[in-house]
């Protein structure tokens, strides 16, 4: 019992506690994103039928991991978003833990510790992404489970090797949750630097890491038993520039675009204090090594970021966090360390404590606004503008998802009911498909008939004539029909998002479709 409870168990303890009573409240009130209406689609069709659609989000160029553990917490959680986003919040109770172990093993101190894990429970950028049912989050906890086996790996000698195999399961876990994992190989390669290099070093140091890499590429092309494996590379042009098309548009401006972009979602999601630290680091010579090595971590995910993205959703920098979160840490308590043994120079001193203060009070206020603002009103929260977009005022926020099928499965007890959704995937159909799986649905057919809509289509019109009743489901700006001014048409509900973003809007257009020859 004793054993059990060190000052680094009470550590993980209180660190846990506080994660879920954090993470826990108001856990749906941000409603659903396209992203996790397609995915958490997927695994209801796989919890219906696993033989057909298994290997399922392949076809859409995604690895299914994420998507099987989703279907294991849809058998436990009735509200889809909820099981979805809860496996996101699992995942970030054992990154506050694997931190802590990894900051431990790399000789951080309680300090170090504590500071690593307040920052994964409170960081604008931990916070978010362990609270959405998306797959960054389990992509930084495998790529972090391979790193900490790296470093075990370097450090140990009699069991290097079984280390270096759980890192390459761990990578090639990371490489069947999201193939940007890839990007993270070079801070692999570095990991078993980060502790003290022997004399005969660099060459095992280089084969454990070539061993994990192996390892791990071994077990994401076990995929290719599934005839759709080429499907995974095929829409790599949606989001990353070819070289040609780098070197037609200039290398120059798309890094310094890129780049700014970079900085933008660090600074508002990591706090730049968090950033300063490693740089700080570098100016302890015990320790400079490893802060060098974490920042070139970094800075080895972020290079290929900006110089082949098309476009940078925040979500996509997340692993380049996890290096930066480390060294902060260590530097964060090699600062303070340094600042207590300077009170006899007062001048120094103060000046010292003072920044650290500063710092401090600043990551604090940023992380309590952060989840203040998510358990009562997430439409303030202080995104980034592509975030705010993407999350709050485009199409892909599911506003009205939720209340609209509530509506729907209310009308369908007297009525039988046919719906046309705009899209084919996504927020629509996906997010009323997924909010009515295990739900009667004798008299409901939902059906995407694509955007913008400026008919429907014939296929539609024929099923639908067979309907008590005919909606149309669509976002106010995919809506083209002149519904407005159509006397056979009534606009039954609107959910409108902020800042004068398009409506999701629910028309009655029985009348109209019934009239239809």
């Amino acid at each position: 019992m004793k054993k059990f409870f060190t000052p680094f168990n009470l550590i993980l303890l209180v660190g846990s506690l506080i994660y879920l009573a954090t993470h826990l409240p108001s856990l749906t009130l941000l409603p659903v994103f396209a992203d996790e209406a397609i995915y958490l689609r997927w695994a209801q069709l796989i919890l219906d039928d696993w033989r057909q659609y298994l290997f399922f989000p392949l076809n859409d160029g995604k690895t299914p991991l994420f998507v099987w553990l989703a279907v294991l917490s849809l058998k436990i959680f009735a509200d889809p978003l909820l099981a979805g986003r809860m496996v996101s919040l699992a995942v970030g109770l054992l990154q506050v833990a694997v931190i802590a172990f990894t900051i431990k093993k790399l000789r951080g101190g309680r300090l170090a510790i504590c500071f690593g894990q307040l920052a994964i429970i409170g960081l604008p950028f931990w916070y978010f992404h362990h609270r959405m049912a998306l797959m960054d989050g389990l992509l930084v906890l495998m790529l972090s489970l391979a790193l900490y086996h790296l470093i075990v790996a370097g450090a140990s000698k009699i069991q290097r090797w079984q280390s270096a195999l759980k890192a390459g399961v761990f990578f090639g876990l990371a490489l069947l949750t999201k193939l940007p994992a890839l990007l993270f190989m070079p801070a692999l390669v570095l990991a078993p630097w980060l502790v003290k290099p022997k004399k005969s070093a660099p060459f095992h140091f280089l084969s454990l890491a070539s061993a994990t890499l192996l390892i791990g590429l071994g077990i994401f092309l076990t995929l290719k038993i599934h005839p759709v494996f080429g499907q995974l590379f095929n829409r790599g042009n949606d989001f990353l520039y070819s070289i040609s098309e780098v070197l037609a548009a200039g290398v120059w401006p798309i890094v310094v675009s890129n780049s700014t972009q970079v900085w933008q979602v660090l600074n508002a999601y990591l706090s730049w204090p968090l950033l300063l630290l490693p740089l700080m680091g570098l100016w302890h010579t015990k320790w400079r090594r490893k802060h060098l090595i974490l920042i070139l971590s970094s800075l080895g995910f972020l290079i290929p970021v900006i110089l082949l993205s098309r476009i940078i959703f925040p979500r996509y920098l997340l692993p380049a966090a996890l290096p930066l979160t480390i060294s902060a840490s260590l530097a964060f308590e090699q600062f303070f360390l340094i600042t207590q043994r300077l009170i006899k120079k007062p001048v120094i001193f103060l000046i010292r404590t003072s920044a650290l203060i500063f710092g401090l009070t600043f990551m604090t206020s940023i992380s309590l606004q952060f989840l203040l603002i998510s358990w009562q009103d997430p439409n303030h929260l202080p995104f980034t503008e592509v975030d705010r977009e993407q999350y709050l005022r485009s199409w892909a926020a599911g506003n009205g998802i939720k209340e609209t099928t509530n509506n729907l499965l209310q009308a369908a007890l007297t009525s039988t009911i046919a719906v046309a959704t705009e899209g084919y995937f996504g927020t629509l159909p996906d997010g009323i498909l997924m909010y009515l799986h295990n739900q009667d649905v004798t008299n409901i057919l939902v059906e995407g008939i694509g955007q913008p809509v400026h008919r429907l289509p014939d296929d539609f019109i024929a099923k639908a004539q067979y309907y008590e009743q005919v909606w149309l489901v669509v976002n106010s700006h995919r809506q083209l029909m002149n519904l407005a001014t159509n006397p056979q048409a009534k606009l039954e509900q609107g959910y409108c998002r902020i800042a004068q973003g398009p409506c999701l809007q629910v028309w009655n257009i029985t009348a109209l479709v019934h009239t239809q020859p």
